[in-house]
């Protein structure tokens, strides 16, 4: 992935435009006095990638502004976003957003957040198959990855260079992106992949099939079992009930019980059937109805047709004179034409038609039918016999009909069947080839390690005491310590400049890695919010000057930032570091990749004293 941003943007409110522009492959340097807006510029950058809320101070800035901007390279293509500024503290959700990095002369609304987010997904390789693997309270297991948590990657805030907690990345004092961190840690650095995650979703769907499969079998087995221990006492007590027949071996005596069951049963359907008879005979009377009703009708039809056909007479003489009759040109055609309906009328006459026959015939059997019917109703008796006296016979009866059916059932879904289905399901499982992403957890531990051990050794003796310490990744709770050489004892690292290159290592290392694995997610760039705040201080412990160690330890920092640069390019990549300082620009002028941005002294800052005025 490649990535820089070209410049902030400042539509102020008085009409002006302030621009800070910015390099690609260079540590772009603005260092100057305190409250000139050099912080600021990180917030722009965070508001202008949507962030939901904004540290932009309403002093100075906010107050003067009206829109910022952001112009910005991705994978070759320029993009512009501006945002309206916060009203009240609050976030705006208006946007202007081009697609060709254009820098409108004032801003005006032309799209929504989402639709905006949805452009730079793509080129962050994010779709709805970057899911988050896992959920908690605040996120939802396979939802989208939100672009701004793979963000943690690209910013140190000041608030982090001064931290000695063991937090390593910035926004872990929100609860969504402390929460998010541990779930997209291992996409972002390229630990796990898109497709990797898919196969083993895919494998995991598989695994809980085959799981419902073997519970089902297992439940199927147990049934079964169950069933058997129970075969001997039943049989035997149905033989105490006189039932069944005593000398009946234990598969005949459970076929009897399922006759005798039946026999129950029919009895027990008499009223059922009773009620069926009675629905059946109002069938067949109101069908016979019908079918009567329809011959009265046909026949009626039938004379209608007839008193048409004696209209029609004079045609059949007219056609046995054809010989003696002078014609016209359409003559023939006219009595042609009557002559074929006049036949047709004939047959349709006659007295008895396929249609009479079968109509009749069906009349004739539902008679026939409702006569059986009736006669089967004369017969049968009002009421039926109460079993009362056999209660405690049906209660037994009813308990083994329940265990037969339950027996069945097992039956229906044999193991047999199932053990087909789980041995399919077993040779997709295993024609899913997964990445063990535990070895390679392992493995990215130790090149995260290495690293930073190549870098501590660029450093020197910056860190002082600790210079030949080893690097340890906690992966667990995502921090960097430092251990002992040739002990397990883990170092409790006391200085905060100390932990401002802690911070450096840990950050960079982040990047290296996810572009050795080749990460499409973490974009190729750091902010650096004062790396030097260890030793000047702030507030009224702030320093004017730092002494000549000090001054040598940021060196050594700068050296370490121009390095990385030089390490990128020589790999055919690119990479943009954007730093905010106080020191002197003396302290990195020689170093190659170190570009200086501006320098914020005597009026000059995010907002110039000479562009508040009016003119």
């Amino acid at each position: 992935m490649k990535f820089h941003i070209n410049k902030i943007v400042l539509w102020l409110n008085n009409g002006k435009t302030r621009e800070i522009d910015f390099k690609p492959n260079k540590v772009n340097v603005i260092t100057g006095d305190s409250s000139t807006g050099k912080t600021e510029i990180l917030d722009i950058i965070d508001y202008c990638f949507f962030s939901s809320d904004s540290k932009i101070s309403e002093d100075i800035v906010n107050e003067n502004t009206a829109w910022y901007g952001l112009n910005f390279n991705i994978n070759g293509k320029g993009y512009t976003i501006a945002r309206e500024s916060l009203l009240e503290g609050e976030a705006s959700n208006k946007y202007f957003f081009s697609s060709e990095g254009e820098l409108p002369k004032k801003p005006t609304v032309n799209t929504t957040e989402k639709a905006i987010k949805s452009v730079l997904e793509t080129e962050f390789s994010i779709d709805s198959s970057v899911a988050i693997p896992y959920g908690s309270n605040l996120i939802k297991a396979g939802s989208k990855i939100s672009l701004r948590y793979f963000l943690m990657f690209n910013t140190i805030s000041v608030n982090i260079i001064e931290n000695d907690t063991g937090v390593f990345f910035d926004k872990q004092n929100k609860s969504r992106y402390r929460d998010a961190l541990p779930r997209i840690f291992d996409l972002a650095i390229g630990i796990e992949t898109i497709e990797n995650i898919l196969k083993k979703e895919k494998k995991a769907e598989l695994e809980s099939q085959l799981s419902k499969l073997n519970k089902k079998n297992r439940s199927i087995s147990k049934k079964s079992s169950e069933f058997k221990d129970e075969q001997e006492s039943l049989i035997k007590h149905a033989k105490e009930l006189s039932l069944i027949d005593s000398n009946l071996d234990l598969n005949s005596s459970i076929s009897e019980l399922e006759n005798v069951i039946s026999g129950v049963e029919s009895s027990l359907k008499i009223a059922n059937k009773s009620d069926q008879t009675e629905r059946n005979i109002y069938l067949k009377e109101r069908k016979i109805k019908n079918l009567k009703r329809f011959t009265k009708e046909y026949e009626s039809y039938k004379q209608n047709l007839s008193s048409t056909l004696d209209s029609l007479k004079p045609i059949a003489f007219l056609k046995e004179k054809d010989a003696d009759i002078i014609k016209t040109s359409i003559f023939d055609d006219i009595i042609n034409s009557f002559h074929s309906d006049l036949k047709k009328i004939k047959s349709a006459c006659k007295k008895k038609t396929p249609i009479d026959r079968q109509v009749n015939d069906e009349i004739k059997s539902l008679e026939d039918e409702l006569t059986e019917l009736r006669n089967i109703r004369a017969i049968r008796p009002q009421t039926n016999k109460s079993f009362e006296s056999e209660k405690s016979k049906y209660f037994f009866l009813g308990e083994v009909k329940s265990k037969i059916d339950l027996y069945a059932s097992s039956n229906d879904n044999s193991p047999a069947v199932t053990e087909d289905e789980i041995e399919k399901i077993k040779g997709k499982i295993s024609s899913i080839i997964t990445v063990d992403t535990e070895e390679k957890k392992e493995l990215t531990i130790k090149l995260i390690e290495e690293v930073i051990a190549e870098y501590i050794e660029t450093t020197g003796t910056a860190l002082t005491n600790y210079s030949k310490y080893l690097p340890v990744f906690n992966y667990p709770d995502k921090e960097l310590l430092l251990r002992k050489p040739k002990t397990s004892f883990i170092e409790n690292v006391g200085s905060s400049s100390n932990h401002m290159f802690l911070h450096l290592f840990f950050t960079l290392a982040m990047q290296e890695v996810a572009f050795l694995n080749k990460s499409p997610f973490v974009a190729p760039y750091i902010i650096i919010d004062q790396p030097s705040r260890p030793y000047y201080g702030s507030g009224k412990n702030r320093k004017k000057n730092i002494d000549q160690s000090d001054e040598s330890k940021i060196t050594k920092a700068f050296e370490l930032l121009d390095q990385f640069i030089k390490t990128r390019i020589s790999n055919s990549s690119e990479f943009q570091m954007i730093v905010f300082e106080h020191v002197p620009s003396e302290i990195f002028k020689d170093l190659e990749h170190v570009h200086l941005v501006e320098e914020f002294y005597n009026g000059n800052a995010l907002i110039p004293l000479n562009m508040l005025s009016g003119n």
